[in-house]
């Protein structure tokens, strides 16, 4: 047989409903049902057909006993579950599976699984069959028959926290290399700083999403060699660049441009793969990614020098440095023959016997058979992920001259100019003239004074959008500005049925003076790029519409003045263009009369918390093996006084478990974070790569987003009939498992936790000092206020800055959800509480930061009754609730800090008092 047969044999190992006709009450006895073995020899034959089974069968069974033994110990023989439910595997909650099959129905269920089989390969060559198989096997199985939860059928009743449907995946890329593994693991470098350099929103996008793109180019190699099984992280399946692959093998429907654009793949991968090639597929994966990365350039080179011949004395400079990205580090590990060498190497590596003892505890216990180099995939991983990490220690420094005239986003390289290599004294009129000149080719992709100068590495980030992307993934190059973010909420207001009917004709006047100059259309309508805004706008008709592809700079007034519209847009204002500049001002001040924009925006940053040690299997929250077993097992090994250690040891990591956590990651990228952000909210995601976000948001929308991200994140919430998110942080009715359009979205589950960075800055505040200090208020929330924690740094156009955090829950303060009490003291500041309790409370706030509980509830009281329209029993409740919330914020107090330092972590009154302060400038529309 050819590489595929064989895997096709092993991906068919064991029937897909082998966990319901377990259930069957005694199904071995039945004549008319076959046992598992049986069926799934009878698929095989089908899926290759074939008339007998083939050989390969007993290679597979083989591949079966490793990867069972990377996710499960040797139980004792007779020992036995039944498959009743599953248990997730990061947070050992239980998952009912209330499917049980009759006899009649098992048979039925047989013929129907051999015609899927029949119908999905028709004619097809065995890559393609495979590839079919792997892909749309669980689509079909859903389809079929979607009463039964597929994803949930456990490969092991005994220990049910791997699902059956990846344990054949598994099986199927160990089968193909069984005798001859190694694990390859593959990572750009300079990942954050290549983000990070940024000045327009569009770079930012972009910077995520070319390494996204770039990393899934060497991880093709390995699934068009090996196939996609053979990625152990990040789980491709349902990935939106793999499906575009399949796309074009005619698998599957092309994904959408909405999907497309969000980049979700990480910077590195792990494989399983051939050891006496792995070398050879390493240093092809580096060559496809290089080699993508040159096409791109190349292509976005070659038009910029069309359009502007003398950028080809910046030849030089280009492809210097376009050479000198992306780091590219790998690392290989040759797997050993027998777990007692892997133990071995281990210990003597780390000095850390754990796998040694962990082998001779099985084998004490009489469980040798059980025991094969699957039982120590996770010193094989920790290993590898070692050798990765003294690679990049080792890695070698080119010296690359790079002379005056820096980068505007990078600020580290030579920015692209006529001059070549060299550098002369007005070297930077130079470089202003031939950036004005791009600019006014390339109108609003480049500052169009000249100021703005780009080397070839940025270039890319800047134009690989328009260039290239918009045609090859009809992907929108356009993003969203700044401003456009900050005057969502009102156009959003403008929108509303009632006040629509008093804004449309000012909107028609305000859109008809703009068009009516040439210049000035061209520079204004680029589009605000908000979904949410866009669904709200298919209700009007055609010419209001044009609402919002008006970017959102010219909703403020300021806007109109002429010296800012030549400095900014290189346009000279004549008394033509001043008069409708007039016109259109009278039409936008109508406006203000209705609504009023904001002047500030928001970016939110999440990350999830120890995602490092979630990955290597070193998390002190990883379920122990007991937690994991089916209550019966549990039982019966807990009298059993050999089993005790085993029974307490935290569960390794396997491939099950890596898959586990990347599934949940990309389910919650993919389908969790677009939906809050851009349906349910009006912002922009710039990048959800799993468990990083990456988000613009109107000020209004803040702390709702972070809100339900959080509670997403961890499974803590679902999906409301009317599309909105309920959120109920350590409720037990979470399972781990999102209903989701019909599907069972796995997540992190309630042990896992992320922390949230947030800015809130002027919308013309430097757009690379805000991402700056986003990541630093996100290291604040784990550092300063101790994880699964939120920090605002709140950046006020007078140049003062204003910090504070706190935890989603403090369950010791009796504290469930700290942002639905702040969220729903907003509300009454918006009704009933006068926005000038929260200046009270910040004045007094140092004093009483001195005194007891007691003292402080007591001052709350009299400045609700002083500032507030609630009843007697509301201020009791309201005082009594703020003033738990300050004794939970004391427990983050800095000591060491300057008491009247508001960018640091205070007594908790005071830090009630910020959070107060800044919810009466939120309520007020950033007033």
């Amino acid at each position: 047989m050819d590489w595929w047969q064989r895997k096709i044999v092993a991906l068919l190992h064991d029937p897909p409903d082998k966990t319901l006709t377990i259930n069957i009450p005694g199904h071995e006895k039945h004549v008319n049902i076959p046992g598992h073995e049986e069926r799934a020899k009878k698929l095989i034959q089908i899926a290759l057909n074939l008339s007998q089974l083939p050989p390969e069968w007993k290679e597979a069974k083989k591949a079966d006993g490793i990867a069972s033994a990377f996710d499960r110990i040797p139980f004792p023989s007779k020992l036995t579950a039944d498959g009743d439910r599953f248990i997730h595997p990061l947070s050992a909650r239980k998952h009912f599976i209330p499917t049980t099959l009759q006899e009649g129905q098992a048979e039925v269920l047989q013929n129907r699984l051999e015609q899927m089989i029949k119908n999905l390969l028709q004619e097809a060559d065995s890559k393609t069959c495979f590839l079919k198989l792997w892909r749309l096997f669980e689509e079909r199985l859903e389809q079929e028959e979607p009463s039964i939860p597929w994803v949930l059928l456990p490969a092991e009743t005994r220990m049910p926290d791997h699902p059956l449907l990846h344990h054949l995946r598994v099986t199927s890329a160990v089968a193909a290399v069984i005798d001859n593994m190694a694990t390859l693991l593959f990572s750009i470098g300079g990942v954050q700083n290549f983000i990070a350099s940024a000045r327009k929103t569009r770079d930012l996008w972009m910077g995520s999403f070319l390494i996204s793109y770039l990393t899934w180019h060497a991880i093709k190699v390995i699934a068009e060699e090996l196939g996609p099984d053979h990625l152990f992280y990040p789980s491709l399946l349902r990935q939106p660049l793999v499906d575009l692959w399949l796309e074009e093998k005619r698998i599957v429907e092309r994904p959408t441009s909405e999907k497309l654009r969000i980049a979700t793949i990480p910077n590195k991968f792990l494989a399983l793969v051939p050891a006496y090639k792995a070398e050879e597929l390493a240093k092809k994966a580096e060559e496809a990614l290089k080699s993508e990365w040159k096409r791109l350039a190349d292509k976005i080179w070659m038009q910029l020098k069309r359009e502007i011949p003398e950028l080809k004395r910046a030849e030089g400079i280009w492809q210097r440095q376009i050479e000198q990205f992306p780091e590219i580090y790998w690392a290989i590990y040759k797997w050993d023959k027998n777990p007692e060498d892997v133990a071995e190497k281990f210990k003597r590596l780390t000095g850390n016997d754990r796998y040694e003892r962990w082998i001779n505890k099985f084998k004490e216990m009489g469980r040798e058979w059980g025991i094969n180099i699957g039982s120590v995939y996770s010193a094989c991983y920790d290993l590898i992920a070692r050798a990765l990490e003294g690679r990049k220690t080792s890695r070698v420094f080119n010296a690359y001259e790079e002379p005056a005239g820096k980068c505007s986003l990078c600020g580290e390289r030579q920015a692209l100019s006529d001059l070549g290599g060299q550098v002369e004294q007005n070297w930077r009129k130079h470089e202003k003239e031939i950036w004005r000149k791009i600019a006014k080719k390339f109108v609003g992709d480049v500052d169009s004074d000249g100021s703005e100068r780009l080397c070839a590495i940025c270039t890319v980030k800047r134009f690989a959008a328009k260039f290239v992307f918009a045609k090859e993934l009809d992907i929108s190059h356009e993003f969203p500005s700044t401003d456009s973010i900050a005057a969502a909420t009102f156009v959003e207001a403008l929108f509303e049925q009632e006040k629509w009917q008093k804004a449309k004709a000012h909107v028609s006047q305000l859109l008809a003076t703009i068009h009516s100059d040439g210049q000035w259309e061209r520079i204004a309508f680029v589009g605000m790029c908000i979904p949410k805004l866009e669904q709200e706008a298919e209700k009007l008709v055609a010419k209001e519409q044009d609402l919002i592809n008006l970017d959102g700079e010219w909703l403020f007034a300021e806007s109109y003045d002429p010296k800012r519209i030549q400095r900014a847009h290189g346009i000279e204002v004549d008394n033509k263009l001043a008069q409708k500049l007039q016109e259109a001002r009278k039409a936008l001040n109508e406006l203000y009369k209705i609504a009023q924009p904001s002047d500030y925006y928001a970016v939110l940053f999440m990350d999830g918390d120890y995602m490092g040690r979630w990955l290597s299997g070193t998390h002190e929250d990883l379920p122990k093996i007991a937690e994991l077993l089916h209550p019966k097992v549990r039982e019966q090994l807990e009298q059993q006084p050999e089993w005790h250690t085993v029974l307490e040891t935290q569960r390794l990591i396997s491939p099950s478990l890596h898959a586990a956590i990347s599934e949940a990651l990309a389910n919650f990228a993919l389908n969790a974070v677009p939906y809050v952000v851009e349906e349910l909210h009006a912002g922009k995601l710039v990048y959800a790569g799993g468990d990083d976000v990456l988000a613009l948001l109107p000020l209004k929308d803040t702390l709702p987003v972070a809100r339900k991200l959080r509670a997403l994140f961890s499974g803590e919430a679902k999906r409301q009939s009317d599309g909105d998110i309920f959120v109920e942080f350590g409720s037990k009715q979470w399972t781990g498992w999102l209903d989701w359009n019909g599907r069972k979205l796995l997540t992190m589950g309630n042990r896992a936790t992320a922390s949230i960075g947030i800015v809130i800055a002027q919308r013309l505040h430097p757009l690379r000092d805000v991402l700056r200090q986003v990541r630093e208020a996100e290291e604040d929330a784990k550092e300063s206020y101790g994880r699964n924690a939120i920090c605002i740094r709140w950046l006020k156009r007078s140049g003062e800055q204003v910090q504070m955090g706190a935890k989603f829950f403090y369950p010791d303060h009796c504290i469930n959800d700290t942002l639905q009490i702040l969220m729903d003291f907003a509300d009454l500041m918006r009704s009933k509480i006068s926005r000038g309790f929260a200046t009270d409370l910040m004045q007094e706030s140092f004093t009483l930061a001195g005194m007891d509980a007691k003292a402080q509830e007591a001052e709350l009281r009299r400045l609700l009754k002083r500032r507030s329209e609630l009843s007697d029993e509301q201020i009791r409740h309201w005082a009594h609730k703020l003033a738990h919330l300050a004794a939970a914020l004391d427990t983050h107090a800095d000591d060491k800090a300057d008491p009247f330092d508001l960018t640091r972590p205070q007594r908790g009154i005071v830090e009630l008092g910020k959070w107060l302060t800044f919810l009466r400038f939120m309520t007020g529309g950033g007033e």
